[in-house]
């Protein structure tokens, strides 16, 4: 059974509902003020909802109801990708994360003597070596991307000289450049063995 609220017959019925999210953050809360309160005939009846603009900040705001704007669903659409490929790329770094646990190997001896433990060979390698130039490339080419989608950025009227756009291509033009020295590299071993 799902749980329920309910609402007295003699208040409005919200438009909005926790969790959705607005223009001015996502709602977390609402509170109504009824006519006949003090609230009520201070303010005015109606719904106000408290919103968090950042979820990384405590500041809430409150918003009378005819106040919020929800996103429009390419906003929204927008927002969610974003944190997918956020939460996505956060999984992957935890995942290099376990796999540096060194993993280690119960060796017995003959006559039940000591036992010692040692890191296998495959976990030492994978804590040796440090990620890649090109790892490091794709990763800032994505955030670079959701920079340039993100809607407090697209709001923005700025106009610097260099542009997301001119870094993206930098990254493309250096990426280029490795590529062109690995494939010189390869060339050259093959032609001295």
């Amino acid at each position: 059974m799902e749980p329920t609220i309910s609402i007295p017959q003699h208040w409005k019925y919200p438009r909005y509902i926790p969790g959705q999210r607005t223009e001015q953050g996502e709602i977390i809360g609402m509170k109504y003020y009824a006519q006949d309160t003090y609230l009520g005939k201070q303010y005015g009846e109606g719904w106000r909802y408290v919103m968090l603009p950042d979820k990384n900040q405590e500041d809430e705001e409150h918003q009378l109801e005819d106040k919020v704007k929800l996103l429009t669903p390419e906003q929204l659409k927008t927002q969610l990708e974003g944190e997918i490929d956020y939460y996505s790329r956060q999984l992957e770094h935890m995942k290099s994360l376990l796999r540096a646990i060194p993993v280690t190997a119960t060796v017995a001896t003959a006559q039940g003597g000591k036992q010692q433990e040692t890191p296998t060979q495959a976990q030492k390698k994978s804590w040796e070596s440090p990620p890649t130039l090109e790892s490091f490339i794709d990763a800032a080419q994505v955030i670079l991307k959701q920079i340039s989608q993100h809607p407090d950025y697209l709001a923005l009227d700025y106009q610097p000289d260099l542009t997301v756009g001119d870094a993206q291509t930098a990254l493309s033009y250096l990426k280029d450049e490795l590529d062109t020295n690995q494939q010189s590299d390869t060339t050259t071993k093959s032609v001295s063995d």
